[in-house]
């Protein structure tokens, strides 16, 4: 039940600019869509590295099992690389080294797998917490301008960014209107502000800024998002229009 996020991001179509900004709001937390991105990418045979800093790998392949699909399997093979740069930071800093430039570790872990595959994608898991390691934001939009050519410009390959926003007047607001300039797609995840409900899971809202770029919406200035509610499954994710639930 993975479709719905797939169709959503638009990662199906052929464009030139695959880059999708995933913002979550009030500390919501969107690990599901990349547990979809994974089962797209799995069934397509298209190689991942998941650069993260929040979620452990044992809570993707948990996930993943739900789904149907057996992460750690992928990952013994090669076609998933989950590089836990959290922990590689704090091992650096442990050992009296200084914080090791980001984008010379993912760039090394990319080209190895471009030996193999003739599409690798990369998937930032958690983009705030980069903060908490304590990089500047300098450093971090430096990352991201050097990332994202570096892999969109390959075979059709993907990134995908989630980057949890605090509050207006914090540096994950900042980096994340940072992000949204250089997105195709933008996906903002909210809790419900009524609280738990049985029935719904969140508000996810679609943007698309990357289609004023495109001939055919060059004259397309208004591109109001999408908006729907969203419902978690243990086997994936339902998408339904405000009002039908």
């Amino acid at each position: 039940m993975s479709s719905d996020i797939i169709t959503l991001l638009k990662l199906d179509k052929s464009m030139s600019n695959k880059v999708v900004v995933v913002k979550e709001i009030n500390k919501c937390d969107s690990s599901f869509i990349t547990s979809c991105l994974l089962n797209y990418c799995i069934k397509n045979k298209t190689a991942v590295v998941v650069v993260s800093t929040h979620n452990s790998l044992q809570h993707y392949q948990n996930v993943g099992l739900k789904m149907n699909y057996n992460l750690q399997r992928y990952v013994d093979t090669g076609l998933i690389n989950y590089f836990n740069i959290g922990e590689y930071c704090i091992n650096s800093l442990l050992n009296d080294n200084k914080l090791p430039e980001l984008f010379v570790k993912v760039k090394e872990k990319v080209l190895l797998m471009r030996q193999k595959y003739e599409t690798v994608n990369v998937i930032v898991d958690g983009a705030s917490h980069f903060f908490d390691l304590d990089y500047t934001l300098k450093e971090v939009n430096m990352f991201f301008k050097e990332l994202i050519p570096f892999v969109t410009s390959y075979n059709n390959s993907f990134v995908v960014c989630h980057c949890n926003e605090a509050n207006e007047d914090d540096v994950t607001c900042v980096m994340s209107n940072l992000l949204m300039h250089k997105a195709y797609t933008v996906l903002e995840v909210e809790s419900l502000t009524s609280g738990w409900s049985a029935d719904v899971s969140g508000h996810l809202s679609a943007m698309y800024p990357g289609l004023k770029y495109d001939n055919e919406h060059l004259y397309v200035m208004d591109l109001k998002p999408s908006r729907y509610l969203f419902k978690l499954f243990d086997r994936g994710v339902k998408l339904f229009a405000p009002g039908t639930v």
